[in-house]
Formats: C-alpha cells, sequence, structure tokens
C-alpha cells in the first residue's frame, strides 16, 4: 500500500461534505502528480457506499460502459445496461445514496463537447440521494468549467478542492536533514509524485542521479512530457519558461527574444499563469507598472534551467552530464529557491509571533539605490507589508556566515524602498549562522533565521 502523507486539512473537507446532507456536487483539481487520486481513494477506503471511476477512453459510449460496470458492482442489472447516457444512469440510481467519483472528467470532456452541460443537468436534476466528485488534472478546463459563468458548470459545485504541492515545511518532515529536503523541495517544487520519487532510493544524490541524469529516469521523461499534456503546440510556451530560467522577468523582452509580438505574449502568459506554472512577481513597495514574472512551478523551474537546455548531453553521457550542467549555477539556484521558502514562510512566522505583524501582502522588491555617489539597480529578496509596516529581508544560502555588512547593506536598501513614515522591520535568513558580532547586536528592528528557523535571541515578541 502506498503511505500517504499529510492532507489533514483536504481530509476534513471531504469529509465535512461526505456528512452534509445538503451539499452534492465537489470538484477537486490540480496539476498532474499532485495527489489528487491518491487523496480520495485513501478518503474513500473504508466507505462501503464508495464507487470510483477513472475515464480512461475518449469515447462517449465506451466510458459509459465502464462507469456502468463500476456501478453495477458485480450486480446483474439489465435495466442499467439498457440506459444509453450518464444522465439516465444517474436518474435510475438517484435513490441509492452512493457516493460517486469521476476521476479525470476533463478527459471525457475532450472528445464530448455535450458532456459538459449533461453533467450540469445531472447535478441539478438527478442526483437524487448521491453525492458526486468530478476530479481533473487538465486545470485550465477545470479552472473554465467552475469560474467561467458562461460554462455549464458554473455555479454548480458545493465544494470545491484546488489541491497544491507539499510545502518544504512538509518536505522538511519527510527528509529530516535540511540540506536534503532542500534539495528535494527546489527539485520536485513539493509535487507529491515527484517526492515519493525521492523516497524510494538510498540518498537523494542517486535520485538525482537517477531520476533526473538518466535518458529513461522518470522525471527527465518528465520534463518533456508536461507541457504536451496541457498544449497543442508548445514551442511558445517552451520558448517562454526557457527565458524565464535564464533570468528574463519582462513579458517585453521575453517577446523580443521568443520573436512574439509584444501584445500576443500576454495571451501566452495568462495561460501560463492560470495553469501555475508561472506567476507576477509582487513589487508591494511600488506602484510601477512594470510586471516582471518567475516560473512558479519548481519542478518545472529546476527542469527548464538545467534539464530542458542540455537535453541531448544528458542523452549521450547520462549521470556524468550532471557535473557540467550543475557545478557552480546550482547553488545559485538554491538561493533563489531559499528566498521563495522564507517568503512563503512570512505568514507562519507572524501567527507564531516571529514577526511582529500579520502581512497584508508579499514579495519582493526592485529598483535604484544610489551607493558610492553612483545609482545601481538593486532588490530587496523578501518583503511584507500592512497599513503602517514594512518587512525587508535578505536570504543567504550559502556556507558563509552572515554579518553586519549584510545588515547595513539592507538598511540602505531599505533607505530607498521604503517610505519615511513607515515603520522598518529587517529580517535576515542563513542557511549558515551568522557572525558573533551580529547575534550580539542589541537592535529590536531585526529578526533572524537560520535555515528556517528563528534564532530566538533575536524574536520580536
Amino acid at each position: 500500500m502506498t503511505e500517504f502523507y499529510f492532507r489533514e486539512e483536504e481530509l476534513n473537507k471531504l469529509q465535512n461534505f461526505y456528512s452534509n446532507e445538503k451539499q452534492k456536487s465537489m470538484a477537486i483539481f490540480g496539476r498532474r502528480r499532485i495527489g489528487k487520486s491518491e487523496l480520495i481513494l485513501h478518503f474513500i477506503r473504508n466507505l462501503n457506499n464508495a464507487y470510483y471511476y477513472q475515464v480512461n477512453s475518449l469515447d462517449y459510449d465506451a466510458s459509459l460502459n465502464d462507469f456502468k460496470n463500476v456501478i453495477k458492482n458485480n450486480e446483474i442489472d439489465s435495466i442499467l445496461d439498457s440506459l444509453n447516457n450518464f444522465k439516465d444512469v444517474f436518474s435510475y440510481i438517484s435513490n441509492k445514496n452512493l457516493f460517486i467519483i469521476i476521476d479525470e472528467f476533463p478527459f471525457l470532456a475532450k472528445k464530448n463537447e455535450g458532456i459538459s452541460l449533461e453533467f450540469q443537468s445531472i447535478i441539478d436534476h438527478f442526483l437524487g440521494n448521491n453525492k458526486l466528485v468530478l476530479l481533473g488534472s487538465n486545470q485550465s478546463f477545470m479552472k473554465s468549467q467552475i469560474e467561467d459563468n458562461s460554462s455549464p458548470l458554473y455555479g454548480r459545485f458545493d465544494e470545491i478542492l484546488h489541491l497544491l504541492p507539499f510545502s518544504f515545511n512538509e518536505v522538511n518532515q519527510l527528509f529530516l536533514n535540511n540540506d536534503d529536503a532542500m534539495n528535494v523541495y527546489a527539485l520536485t517544487g513539493g509535487i507529491v509524485q515527484y517526492v515519493m520519487f525521492f523516497m524510494n532510493y538510498s540518498s537523494v544524490e542517486t535520485a538525482m542521479d537517477e531520476l533526473y541524469f538518466n535518458r529513461n529516469g522518470r522525471l527527465f521523461i518528465e520534463c518533456g512530457n508536461y507541457l504536451n499534456q496541457e498544449f497543442k503546440d508548445v514551442t511558445t510556451y517552451n520558448l517562454i519558461l526557457r527565458y524565464l530560467a535564464s533570468n528574463e522577468k519582462k513579458a517585453s523582452d521575453i517577446a523580443a527574444r521568443a520573436k512574439v509580438d509584444t501584445r500576443a505574449i500576454y495571451n501566452y502568459i495568462n495561460k501560463l499563469e492560470v495553469l501555475d506554472i508561472i506567476e507576477e512577481v509582487k513589487n508591494p513597495l511600488t506602484n510601477s507598472r512594470e510586471k516582471r514574472y518567475h516560473i512558479k512551478d519548481l519542478y518545472l523551474r529546476f527542469a527548464y534551467t538545467f534539464i530542458e537546455p542540455n537535453v541531448s548531453m544528458i542523452s549521450a553521457l547520462g549521470k556524468k552530464s550532471k557535473q557540467y550542467i550543475l557545478n557552480s549555477k546550482f547553488d545559485e539556484y538554491l538561493g533563489g529557491i531559499y528566498e521563495e521558502i522564507i517568503k512563503n514562510n512570512l505568514y507562519d512566522f507572524a501567527l507564531n509571533k516571529i514577526i511582529p505583524f500579520m502581512p497584508v501582502d508579499v514579495g519582493k522588491w526592485w529598483g535604484n539605490i544610489q551607493q558610492n555617489g553612483t545609482y545601481i539597480e538593486s532588490e530587496i529578496d523578501v518583503v511584507g507589508i500592512n497599513l503602517k509596516d514594512v518587512l525587508v529581508g535578505e536570504c543567504k544560502y550559502r556556507t558563509k556566515k552572515v554579518g553586519l555588512k549584510e545588515y547595513e547593506l539592507l538598511k540602505l536598501k531599505s533607505n530607498f524602498a521604503t517610505k519615511a513614515n513607515q515603520k522598518v522591520i529587517y529580517l535576515l535568513a542563513s542557511k549558515n549562522g551568522f557572525s558573533d558580532d551580529l547575534l550580539n547586536l542589541n537592535d529590536h528592528q531585526l529578526i533572524l533565521i537560520e535555515k528556517t528557523n528563528p534564532v530566538k535571541k533575536h524574536t520580536i515578541e
């Protein structure tokens, strides 16, 4: 039996839906390999009235027959056999008090345009005593069905569950060594199935060799297949992700390199945002209209940084290619992931009184600072704000300890990023701790985080 981890909140939501007599329909969606099927199968493992059907055919009649066979559950039912559509099946079984799951619903809809309208009718009129859960990995389809008011299924679901990857903190519970957890999270983005792959190997290093730097590796192959499962023509999407991975941030610059019209580039960007593949990087401290983007899906960020540009080398050399591909660039890559982890943890830090206010928005800052009489472009890694308070932070994922020099530079940058009437809190996060002079500094505006844990001497109460 496959091990099942975490998901307590999601299981509670399913239990509440199952127990609530007034709720009849639920949609569950999320990216591929995120653990949707595992979640629902874990939930129904002890339910006698649960019937799970996974769509595996594009053909309507074949899918209908497979569904009827699941519903029959080894019982002979000639009437059920005679029914020619899903609506009639649900009408026939409406008094049975069944918990029905249809997995990969978008697959059924792919070649059957009227399927959403049919299931609208089922939900509205023919569920009776039964409950229905629809699952889907095609996020663009599922979101359109749920959020687009022109969709037949818009407003039909009593509950909606968007399944997300494991957080870094959850991955760290599975890989107790912090460096191992960091590497696994940076390579998988917390995608559940990918994390489970790593747990099947004796070490993270071995898993990395076999999964990515092997022409037959599961996650090497996945890199080439993932976009093909979401888009008909992946050429431009591949280019956008490659340029984002090579540190292009602006839509105009990406459009120029990809040779796409500047106005058209936003159509591609919007589709990638819908799929949670990329996201806009927020700058809460400025009103600038300039938008910047990065790859949100960390598995794809790693894949497009290191794997996709080097497919030929990996295919030829296998794991021997890793030393040429990663070299010193991997440490820099991990630094960016560390920033993401600290930024995502700001809300938890606030809940636990590590920082003295709850942010209403988080992001980073970029702009010009004056240093040694010259204006230069600079960034602040982490920013959190509310109406009157600002937190600015720097994150260093390196062997060298962080000291007073880094703190002074952070304060300098904050002078150009914040306003005079704002109360500023400073945060320094470090993989390998802090210098003694910084630890001994009596400064109540400063918060120190080692790895992801506060240095309690300097937490603000």
